[in-house]
């Protein structure tokens, strides 16, 4: 999915591409996509189908590249990877990592969703009024596990209206109409964001309490935000600025931004933000689309590198 969204923000962007290839396990090889009003057929990922290709994005499942690398096929010049296996590569988060890190080609991880939502939003506001702490529950998507979690979410749900007994492959409880904690997923996810920021914001910044939880949602993050800050701005103050700021959105439909909503948009919509209490706490909601934000960094990112190739040369 995440590739597939990648794949179509490349077609409606204004800048040109000359050849795009697009690549696939051998099971899934071979299929017809139509990109720029041309069919493109699908081929096996392979290090011979790397040869003159200036980019490559891996958008393939955890597994998949955990694989790949195991066999110690070698990576392109310059790799942009989004499939959170681990990896050890440049943390590149559009706007707010530091110059430094753009050395010319290299081997880039894109951040989490989480850690782009979390990493721009806290820095916008460190800025501003200095965030001293924060603790963040956040709300993962079925998507966040690839086809098969989407599949999973959708069947459970079908059954349980149908009074039918039910698989659990990708999650290990009914999830449909529940909410789990999931906890070897979500510590695994809660210690890559936690580390990615650290990359992002700097060591020395406060460290973020993260709550990761699944969600019985098809696409979207949810993130319900407890943030101290060193001011005590207004309520309203706080989401003038993040409104003043073009990656964040404060317009809501009735009842406030929700996964459902922000399907589509590469923005950070900001729901409701209010005064907790009088230590300049305050409660924030925020939704983004997690396939939509992901693959918007990494074009970015790339866009940011070849520049930089360019003002060298």
């Amino acid at each position: 999915m995440l590739g597939k969204e990648l794949q179509e923000m490349l077609e409606n962007r204004s800048r040109p591409i000359g050849r795009l290839t697009l690549l696939e396990t051998e099971e899934y090889a071979g299929l017809l996509q139509e990109f720029a009003g041309e069919i493109q057929i699908t081929q096996v990922i392979s290090p011979n189908a790397f040869d003159d290709i200036d980019i490559a994005f891996f958008t393939c499942s955890p597994e998949i590249m955990q694989s790949y690398v195991a066999s110690g096929a070698k990576f392109p010049e310059l790799t942009i990877d989004l499939t959170q296996a681990g990896r050890e590569g440049i943390v590149l988060l559009h706007g707010i990592s530091a110059a430094r890190v753009l050395k010319g080609p290299g081997y880039f991880v894109n951040p989490h969703p989480a850690a782009i939502v979390i990493g721009r939003l806290l820095s916008v506001l460190h800025n501003k009024f200095v965030v001293k702490s924060a603790a963040i529950t956040v709300l993962q998507p079925a998507s966040e596990r690839g086809n098969a979690g989407v599949d999973e979410l959708q069947e459970q749900t079908v059954s349980l209206l149908n009074f039918q007994e039910f698989e659990k492959k990708t999650f290990n409880a009914q999830l449909a109409f529940n909410i789990l904690s999931e906890p070897e997923a979500a510590a695994r996810t809660e210690a890559r964001v936690i580390e990615q920021l650290d990359e992002i914001l700097g060591k020395t910044f406060p460290k973020t309490v993260i709550t990761a939880v699944q969600a019985p949602v098809f696409h979207s993050y949810a993130f319900s935000m407890f943030l101290q800050l060193g001011e005590a701005p207004a309520a309203e103050q706080v989401s003038a600025y993040l409104r003043s700021n073009p990656r964040f959105s404060t317009d809501a439909p009735i009842g406030g931004p929700s996964p459902v909503s922000v399907v589509g948009t590469d923005k950070i919509h900001v729901g409701r933000v209010h005064r907790v209490n009088q230590d300049n706490t305050y409660a924030l909601w925020v939704v983004a689309d997690n396939l939509r934000l992901a693959a918007s960094n990494a074009i970015e990112t790339a866009d940011l590198i070849m520049l930089a190739q360019a003002l060298e040369a």
